[in-house]
Protein backbone atom coordinates (compact mmCIF):
# COMPACT_ATOMS: atom_id res chain seq x y z
CA UNK A 1 0.00 0.00 0.00
CA UNK A 2 2.85 2.27 0.93
CA UNK A 3 4.44 1.46 -2.22
CA UNK A 4 1.19 2.30 -4.43
CA UNK A 5 0.95 5.52 -2.24
CA UNK A 6 4.46 6.68 -3.43
CA UNK A 7 3.79 6.26 -6.88
CA UNK A 8 0.98 8.08 -6.80
CA UNK A 9 2.39 11.39 -4.98
CA UNK A 10 5.73 10.86 -7.74
CA UNK A 11 3.03 10.97 -10.21
CA UNK A 12 1.27 13.69 -8.82
CA UNK A 13 4.31 15.81 -8.14
CA UNK A 14 5.54 15.09 -12.36
CA UNK A 15 2.13 16.79 -12.88
CA UNK A 16 2.09 19.96 -11.21
CA UNK A 17 5.66 20.51 -12.86
CA UNK A 18 4.71 18.75 -16.63
CA UNK A 19 4.16 22.41 -17.90
CA UNK A 20 7.70 22.31 -19.18
CA UNK A 21 7.15 18.72 -20.84
CA UNK A 22 4.31 20.26 -22.63
CA UNK A 23 2.95 18.03 -25.50
CA UNK A 24 2.92 21.40 -27.65
CA UNK A 25 5.56 24.07 -29.33
CA UNK A 26 5.28 27.13 -26.60
CA UNK A 27 6.50 30.37 -26.80
CA UNK A 28 9.28 31.52 -24.78
CA UNK A 29 8.96 35.71 -24.75
CA UNK A 30 12.47 36.88 -25.89
CA UNK A 31 13.71 40.34 -23.58
CA UNK A 32 14.62 42.80 -25.78
CA UNK A 33 17.25 43.00 -27.69
CA UNK A 34 18.30 39.77 -27.26
CA UNK A 35 20.08 36.92 -29.28
CA UNK A 36 18.54 33.85 -30.65
CA UNK A 37 21.00 31.49 -32.37
CA UNK A 38 23.33 34.63 -32.92
CA UNK A 39 20.68 36.79 -34.45
CA UNK A 40 19.34 39.68 -32.70
CA UNK A 41 16.07 39.56 -31.34
CA UNK A 42 13.75 42.95 -30.55
CA UNK A 43 10.21 43.17 -28.93
CA UNK A 44 7.60 45.07 -30.09
CA UNK A 45 3.69 45.81 -28.30
CA UNK A 46 1.27 46.28 -30.89
CA UNK A 47 -0.60 47.23 -28.06
CA UNK A 48 1.65 49.92 -27.40
CA UNK A 49 1.40 50.48 -31.09
CA UNK A 50 5.04 49.57 -31.62
CA UNK A 51 4.90 48.57 -35.25
CA UNK A 52 8.62 48.50 -35.52
CA UNK A 53 8.30 50.64 -38.44
CA UNK A 54 10.05 54.12 -39.66
CA UNK A 55 7.64 56.44 -39.31
CA UNK A 56 8.05 60.39 -41.36
CA UNK A 57 5.61 63.47 -41.42
CA UNK A 58 3.09 63.55 -44.05
CA UNK A 59 4.12 66.42 -46.32
CA UNK A 60 1.61 69.27 -45.70
CA UNK A 61 0.41 67.92 -42.43
CA UNK A 62 -0.06 66.37 -38.63
CA UNK A 63 -0.71 62.43 -39.79
CA UNK A 64 1.86 60.00 -39.74
CA UNK A 65 2.59 58.05 -42.66
CA UNK A 66 5.03 54.42 -42.79
CA UNK A 67 8.20 55.52 -45.56
CA UNK A 68 10.25 52.55 -43.95
CA UNK A 69 13.67 52.31 -46.20
CA UNK A 70 11.36 54.05 -49.04
CA UNK A 71 12.21 57.64 -47.06
CA UNK A 72 15.74 56.82 -48.56
CA UNK A 73 14.20 57.75 -52.43
CA UNK A 74 12.30 60.63 -51.47
CA UNK A 75 13.54 64.07 -51.95
CA UNK A 76 12.00 67.11 -50.27
CA UNK A 77 11.52 69.09 -53.73
CA UNK A 78 12.35 68.13 -57.24
CA UNK A 79 16.40 69.36 -57.83
CA UNK A 80 16.45 71.06 -61.07
CA UNK A 81 18.85 69.25 -63.28
CA UNK A 82 21.39 70.78 -65.73
CA UNK A 83 21.46 67.54 -68.27
CA UNK A 84 24.87 66.92 -69.39
CA UNK A 85 25.79 65.18 -72.52
CA UNK A 86 26.73 61.68 -72.82
CA UNK A 87 28.40 59.06 -74.92
CA UNK A 88 25.76 57.92 -77.21
CA UNK A 89 23.42 61.33 -77.17
CA UNK A 90 22.10 62.42 -80.52
CA UNK A 91 23.27 66.09 -80.18
CA UNK A 92 21.80 68.79 -83.22
CA UNK A 93 23.61 71.60 -83.73
CA UNK A 94 22.27 74.68 -85.89
CA UNK A 95 23.90 77.76 -87.42
CA UNK A 96 21.28 80.43 -88.34
CA UNK A 97 21.60 81.57 -91.55
CA UNK A 98 23.97 78.72 -92.93
CA UNK A 99 22.26 75.56 -94.01
CA UNK A 100 25.13 74.51 -95.12
CA UNK A 101 26.34 73.88 -92.28
CA UNK A 102 23.41 72.81 -90.38
CA UNK A 103 22.46 69.65 -92.66
CA UNK A 104 25.86 69.41 -94.89
CA UNK A 105 23.87 66.60 -96.31
CA UNK A 106 20.70 68.10 -96.91
CA UNK A 107 17.37 65.76 -96.51
CA UNK A 108 19.84 62.83 -95.34
CA UNK A 109 21.35 64.66 -92.64
CA UNK A 110 19.45 62.75 -89.53
CA UNK A 111 17.67 64.97 -86.68
CA UNK A 112 21.37 65.37 -85.36
CA UNK A 113 24.66 64.11 -84.62
CA UNK A 114 25.89 60.56 -82.05
CA UNK A 115 28.01 61.22 -79.77
CA UNK A 116 30.77 58.58 -80.10
CA UNK A 117 31.26 56.09 -76.84
CA UNK A 118 34.19 57.71 -76.34
CA UNK A 119 32.75 61.21 -75.99
CA UNK A 120 33.84 62.74 -79.10
CA UNK A 121 31.43 64.63 -81.62
CA UNK A 122 33.05 66.04 -84.79
CA UNK A 123 31.32 69.34 -86.57
CA UNK A 124 32.26 70.82 -90.09
CA UNK A 125 34.89 73.26 -89.53
CA UNK A 126 34.31 73.10 -85.47
CA UNK A 127 36.63 69.67 -86.21
CA UNK A 128 36.77 66.79 -83.22
CA UNK A 129 35.24 68.52 -79.97
CA UNK A 130 34.82 66.52 -76.24
CA UNK A 131 31.35 67.19 -76.21
CA UNK A 132 30.63 64.63 -72.93
CA UNK A 133 30.55 66.08 -70.04
CA UNK A 134 29.63 69.28 -71.12
CA UNK A 135 26.14 71.27 -71.06
CA UNK A 136 24.57 72.19 -74.83
CA UNK A 137 25.06 75.70 -73.36
CA UNK A 138 28.99 74.38 -72.90
CA UNK A 139 29.07 72.88 -76.20
CA UNK A 140 27.26 75.70 -78.13
CA UNK A 141 29.73 78.33 -76.79
CA UNK A 142 32.28 75.66 -77.57
CA UNK A 143 31.39 75.16 -80.95
CA UNK A 144 30.70 79.10 -81.61
CA UNK A 145 34.56 79.61 -80.61
CA UNK A 146 35.93 77.45 -83.32
CA UNK A 147 33.84 78.50 -86.15
CA UNK A 148 34.81 82.16 -85.33
CA UNK A 149 38.24 81.67 -85.69
CA UNK A 150 38.05 80.00 -88.98
CA UNK A 151 34.66 80.78 -91.09
CA UNK A 152 32.60 82.77 -89.67
CA UNK A 153 32.15 85.93 -88.25
CA UNK A 154 29.64 86.39 -85.10
CA UNK A 155 27.70 83.10 -85.90
CA UNK A 156 24.79 82.41 -84.39
CA UNK A 157 24.72 79.18 -82.87
CA UNK A 158 22.30 76.90 -81.26
CA UNK A 159 22.68 73.34 -79.57
CA UNK A 160 20.48 70.95 -78.41
CA UNK A 161 20.22 67.43 -77.16
CA UNK A 162 17.30 65.51 -79.45
CA UNK A 163 17.88 62.05 -78.23
CA UNK A 164 18.89 61.11 -75.05
CA UNK A 165 20.24 58.00 -74.82
CA UNK A 166 23.66 57.91 -72.12
CA UNK A 167 22.14 57.58 -68.81
CA UNK A 168 19.27 55.22 -67.84
CA UNK A 169 17.23 52.97 -65.51
CA UNK A 170 15.63 49.86 -66.67
CA UNK A 171 12.37 48.80 -66.27
CA UNK A 172 11.23 45.07 -66.69
CA UNK A 173 8.70 42.51 -65.94
CA UNK A 174 4.65 43.46 -66.27
CA UNK A 175 5.23 46.08 -68.24
CA UNK A 176 3.65 46.87 -71.67
CA UNK A 177 7.30 47.74 -73.38
CA UNK A 178 9.91 46.29 -71.10
CA UNK A 179 13.29 48.28 -71.47
CA UNK A 180 14.92 51.67 -70.79
CA UNK A 181 13.85 54.78 -69.18
CA UNK A 182 16.34 57.33 -70.19
CA UNK A 183 17.07 60.46 -68.07
CA UNK A 184 16.52 63.95 -69.32
CA UNK A 185 16.92 67.74 -68.23
CA UNK A 186 13.47 66.43 -66.37
CA UNK A 187 14.40 64.97 -62.68
CA UNK A 188 13.20 60.67 -63.30
CA UNK A 189 10.68 59.73 -60.93
CA UNK A 190 9.07 56.30 -60.32
CA UNK A 191 5.84 57.50 -61.98
CA UNK A 192 7.51 58.75 -65.22
CA UNK A 193 9.88 55.68 -65.44
CA UNK A 194 6.45 53.51 -65.54
CA UNK A 195 5.07 56.02 -68.19
CA UNK A 196 7.98 55.86 -70.39
CA UNK A 197 7.86 51.92 -70.87
CA UNK A 198 3.91 52.47 -71.46
CA UNK A 199 2.49 51.94 -68.02
CA UNK A 200 1.41 48.56 -66.30
CA UNK A 201 0.20 45.78 -68.63
CA UNK A 202 -2.66 43.27 -67.59
CA UNK A 203 -0.69 40.75 -65.95
CA UNK A 204 0.90 43.04 -63.46
CA UNK A 205 0.91 43.60 -59.76
CA UNK A 206 2.27 46.78 -58.81
CA UNK A 207 2.08 45.97 -54.83
CA UNK A 208 4.91 44.11 -55.74
CA UNK A 209 7.36 46.29 -57.12
CA UNK A 210 10.97 46.00 -56.09
CA UNK A 211 13.73 48.48 -57.06
CA UNK A 212 17.04 47.63 -57.08
CA UNK A 213 20.31 49.94 -56.77
CA UNK A 214 23.60 48.15 -56.16
CA UNK A 215 23.49 45.44 -53.68
CA UNK A 216 20.33 47.04 -51.98
CA UNK A 217 16.56 46.15 -53.17
CA UNK A 218 13.70 48.39 -51.98
CA UNK A 219 10.09 47.28 -51.65
CA UNK A 220 7.73 49.38 -53.19
CA UNK A 221 3.77 48.69 -53.03
CA UNK A 222 2.67 50.71 -55.20
CA UNK A 223 -1.38 50.75 -54.90
CA UNK A 224 -1.01 51.58 -50.97
CA UNK A 225 1.55 54.07 -51.64
CA UNK A 226 -1.20 55.90 -54.11
CA UNK A 227 -3.81 55.42 -51.85
CA UNK A 228 -2.06 56.62 -49.33
CA UNK A 229 -0.48 59.42 -51.13
CA UNK A 230 2.89 58.83 -50.63
CA UNK A 231 4.88 61.23 -52.20
CA UNK A 232 5.51 59.08 -55.94
CA UNK A 233 6.15 61.85 -57.79
CA UNK A 234 9.59 62.82 -55.01
CA UNK A 235 11.11 59.20 -55.53
CA UNK A 236 13.73 59.82 -57.64
CA UNK A 237 14.98 57.06 -59.68
CA UNK A 238 19.28 57.27 -60.22
CA UNK A 239 20.78 55.83 -63.38
CA UNK A 240 21.48 51.95 -63.74
CA UNK A 241 18.43 51.69 -61.45
CA UNK A 242 16.26 48.46 -61.83
CA UNK A 243 12.96 49.12 -61.65
CA UNK A 244 10.66 45.47 -61.62
CA UNK A 245 6.67 44.06 -61.96
CA UNK A 246 6.34 41.21 -61.30
CA UNK A 247 3.08 39.52 -62.45
CA UNK A 248 0.16 38.82 -59.96
CA UNK A 249 0.33 35.00 -60.24
CA UNK A 250 3.83 35.01 -59.01
CA UNK A 251 3.72 37.04 -56.37
CA UNK A 252 0.15 35.62 -55.12
CA UNK A 253 2.47 32.58 -54.24
CA UNK A 254 4.97 34.45 -52.66
CA UNK A 255 2.83 36.99 -50.49
CA UNK A 256 1.92 34.66 -48.32
CA UNK A 257 2.04 34.59 -44.23
CA UNK A 258 1.64 31.50 -41.52
CA UNK A 259 -0.92 31.10 -38.92
CA UNK A 260 0.20 28.70 -36.58
CA UNK A 261 -0.46 27.55 -33.24
CA UNK A 262 -4.02 27.53 -31.13
CA UNK A 263 -6.00 28.77 -33.99
CA UNK A 264 -9.11 27.12 -35.95
CA UNK A 265 -7.64 26.34 -39.13
CA UNK A 266 -4.05 26.32 -39.45
CA UNK A 267 -2.67 27.65 -42.61
CA UNK A 268 -1.43 30.24 -45.13
CA UNK A 269 -3.06 33.26 -45.64
CA UNK A 270 -2.51 35.60 -48.96
CA UNK A 271 -1.66 39.04 -48.68
CA UNK A 272 -3.83 40.58 -51.08
CA UNK A 273 -2.31 43.49 -53.10
CA UNK A 274 0.19 42.94 -51.11
CA UNK A 275 -1.82 43.55 -47.70
CA UNK A 276 -3.38 42.20 -44.73
CA UNK A 277 -3.43 43.41 -41.06
CA UNK A 278 -2.66 40.83 -38.05
CA UNK A 279 -7.13 40.59 -37.42
CA UNK A 280 -8.13 39.52 -41.37
CA UNK A 281 -5.43 37.22 -40.55
CA UNK A 282 -6.50 35.55 -37.60
CA UNK A 283 -10.16 35.78 -38.75
CA UNK A 284 -8.90 33.78 -41.85
CA UNK A 285 -7.64 30.86 -39.94
CA UNK A 286 -11.36 31.22 -38.16
CA UNK A 287 -10.49 32.55 -34.94
CA UNK A 288 -8.90 31.47 -31.13
CA UNK A 289 -9.76 28.32 -30.31
CA UNK A 290 -12.08 29.28 -27.34
CA UNK A 291 -11.15 26.67 -24.95
CA UNK A 292 -7.57 26.37 -25.96
CA UNK A 293 -5.88 29.44 -26.73
CA UNK A 294 -4.17 32.70 -24.75
CA UNK A 295 -5.34 35.55 -25.97
CA UNK A 296 -2.87 37.20 -23.55
CA UNK A 297 0.07 35.81 -26.32
CA UNK A 298 -0.36 36.14 -29.71
CA UNK A 299 2.78 36.86 -31.28
CA UNK A 300 4.20 37.75 -35.15
CA UNK A 301 7.46 36.89 -35.62
CA UNK A 302 9.45 38.17 -38.47
CA UNK A 303 12.86 37.53 -40.11
CA UNK A 304 13.59 41.16 -41.30
CA UNK A 305 16.75 40.38 -42.52
CA UNK A 306 19.97 37.87 -42.15
CA UNK A 307 21.42 39.31 -38.67
CA UNK A 308 17.79 39.97 -36.97
CA UNK A 309 14.17 38.81 -36.35
CA UNK A 310 11.17 41.26 -34.93
CA UNK A 311 8.89 39.94 -32.55
CA UNK A 312 5.91 41.78 -31.98
CA UNK A 313 3.45 40.93 -29.31
CA UNK A 314 -0.59 41.50 -29.20
CA UNK A 315 -2.39 40.90 -25.60
CA UNK A 316 -5.97 40.79 -26.79
CA UNK A 317 -7.70 39.85 -23.54
CA UNK A 318 -8.88 43.30 -23.86
CA UNK A 319 -11.06 43.08 -27.00
CA UNK A 320 -9.98 46.75 -27.79
CA UNK A 321 -6.70 45.87 -28.25
CA UNK A 322 -7.97 44.19 -31.64
CA UNK A 323 -7.95 48.00 -32.80
CA UNK A 324 -4.77 48.24 -32.78
CA UNK A 325 -4.05 44.81 -34.48
CA UNK A 326 -6.47 46.31 -37.20
CA UNK A 327 -3.85 48.56 -37.40
CA UNK A 328 -0.66 46.18 -37.83
CA UNK A 329 -0.04 44.87 -41.61
CA UNK A 330 1.72 41.57 -42.02
CA UNK A 331 4.45 41.43 -44.12
CA UNK A 332 5.05 38.67 -46.75
CA UNK A 333 6.37 35.09 -44.45
CA UNK A 334 5.45 36.56 -41.44
CA UNK A 335 4.41 33.81 -38.55
CA UNK A 336 1.29 34.45 -36.71
CA UNK A 337 1.71 32.12 -33.51
CA UNK A 338 -1.11 32.07 -31.14
CA UNK A 339 0.11 30.23 -27.96
CA UNK A 340 -1.72 28.02 -25.39
CA UNK A 341 -3.03 28.92 -22.08
CA UNK A 342 -1.88 27.17 -19.13
CA UNK A 343 -5.50 25.57 -18.57
CA UNK A 344 -5.24 23.81 -22.13
CA UNK A 345 -1.45 23.17 -21.20
CA UNK A 346 -1.90 21.08 -17.90
CA UNK A 347 -5.25 19.48 -19.74
CA UNK A 348 -2.97 17.57 -22.75
CA UNK A 349 -0.36 16.82 -20.04
CA UNK A 350 -2.82 15.05 -18.17
CA UNK A 351 -4.25 13.57 -20.81
CA UNK A 352 -0.89 11.79 -21.20
CA UNK A 353 -0.12 11.24 -17.89
CA UNK A 354 -3.78 9.90 -17.03
CA UNK A 355 -3.03 6.32 -18.65
CA UNK A 356 0.02 5.64 -17.44
CA UNK A 357 -0.98 6.26 -13.67
CA UNK A 358 -4.04 4.38 -14.03
CA UNK A 359 -1.99 1.33 -15.20
CA UNK A 360 0.71 1.88 -12.06
CA UNK A 361 -2.58 2.15 -9.63
CA UNK A 362 -4.23 -1.07 -11.13
CA UNK A 363 -0.73 -2.90 -11.71
CA UNK A 364 -0.41 -2.18 -8.01
CA UNK A 365 -4.03 -3.34 -7.19
CA UNK A 366 -3.27 -6.50 -8.83
CA UNK A 367 -0.19 -7.23 -7.19
CA UNK A 368 -1.58 -6.46 -3.52
CA UNK A 369 -4.67 -8.54 -4.39
CA UNK A 370 -2.67 -11.34 -5.74
CA UNK A 371 -0.49 -10.80 -2.29
CA UNK A 372 -3.84 -11.33 -0.13
CA UNK A 373 -4.86 -14.49 -2.19
CA UNK A 374 -1.45 -16.28 -1.00
CA UNK A 375 -1.44 -14.95 2.18
CA UNK A 376 -5.14 -16.18 2.54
Amino acid sequence: MKKMKFLLLASAAFVLNGCFFAPQMRMSEPSDSSEFNGISVYLHSIDEGDFGADVKAAPGGDKAVTYGDLSELIVDSLPKLEYRIGPLDMVQVVVWEHPELTSPMGQYQPAGQKVTTDGKLFYPYAGELQAAGLTAQELRLEITKRLSDKILNDPQVDVRVSEYNSLKAVVSGEVKNPGYAFFSEAPMTIPMAIAEVGGFNQYADPAGMQLRRGNKVYNINYLEAFQKELPLDKMLLQPDDQLYVPALTQTQRENRAYVMGEVQKVGLVDLVNGKVNLVEALSTAGGLQALNASARAIYVIRNTSDDRIDVFHLNAKNAMALAMAERFELNARDIVYVDASGLATWNRLISLILPSVQTVYYGVLTTRNIQLIRDN
